[in-house]
C-alpha cells in the first residue's frame, strides 16, 4: 500500500478531509499521513509547541509516496498547508491539489474554493520564476470510483520524477521569501 499525506485546513475542512480520508484507506491502496481528528490550531493554544507540530508534518511526509493538497475555503493562507508544500517540494516528492469545496461538510454545506495554494509559491529554476502549480496538478475531487485519481497520482509521479531541480533553488511566497531552511511560523493567529 502507497502512502499519502493530505494537507488540509484543519479549522474549516476536517469533515472534508475525513471524507478523502475514509475513501482512500476504503480502497485498501492507500494509506493516510497527515489527518488528525482534532485541529492542529488548537494543540497549538493548549501548549504543542511550533516545533512539535512542524516534526509531526516532516515525519507523516517522510513516510509518504506523495502530497495531496486539499483546497477548500482558506487553504492558501493556512501555514501549515503553506508548511507541507515546501518541504514536499525540497523533498522532490509527487504533489496535486484536489479542490474538497463541493464536498459537504459535518453541516451539510458546500463551500467556496480558495486560490489553489501551489499558484502561491514560486521557484527559481535556471532564473527563471515558475508557480509550483505550473508543475503540479489541480483537479476536483469527486469520488475514487471513476479511477481519475489513480491517473492523477500517476501523473504527478512522472512529473515528480522527470522536473529539473537545480542545485539551489527557493520557494517564493507573496512578500517573503522562504529558502531551503525551515520558515518561521508566525503563531500569533494559531
Amino acid at each position: 500500500m502507497e502512502s499519502l499525506y493530505i494537507a488540509y485546513n484543519d479549522v474549516c475542512d476536517s469533515a472534508r478531509a475525513n471524507h478523502v480520508r475514509k475513501q482512500l484507506l476504503a480502497s485498501k491502496r492507500y494509506l493516510i499521513e497527515g489527518y488528525m481528528p482534532f485541529t492542529t490550531w488548537s494543540k497549538t493554544k493548549l501548549g504543542t509547541s511550533t516545533e512539535q507540530i512542524k516534526s509531526s508534518i516532516e515525519e507523516g511526509l517522510e513516510r509518504s509516496a506523495a502530497t495531496l493538497v486539499l483546497v477548500g475555503p482558506d487553504s492558501a493562507a493556512n501555514p501549515w498547508i503553506r508548511y507541507a508544500i515546501e518541504r514536499t517540494y525540497n523533498a522532490q516528492k509527487p504533489m496535486l491539489a484536489l479542490f474538497i469545496n463541493k464536498l459537504k461538510d459535518e453541516h451539510g454545506n458546500t463551500d467556496t474554493a480558495d486560490v489553489n495554494p501551489l499558484e502561491r509559491f514560486a521557484v527559481l529554476e535556471r532564473g527563471k520564476k515558475v508557480y509550483l502549480s505550473e508543475r503540479y496538478a489541480a483537479y476536483g475531487w469527486s469520488d475514487l470510483s471513476s479511477g481519475e485519481f489513480e491517473a492523477w497520482l500517476e501523473l504527478a509521479r512522472q512529473k515528480s520524477a522527470t522536473k529539473v531541480v537545480p542545485a539551489q533553488h527557493s520557494l517564493a511566497m507573496p512578500n517573503k521569501l522562504v529558502s531551503d531552511s525551515v520558515p518561521e511560523l508566525d503563531t500569533t493567529e494559531m
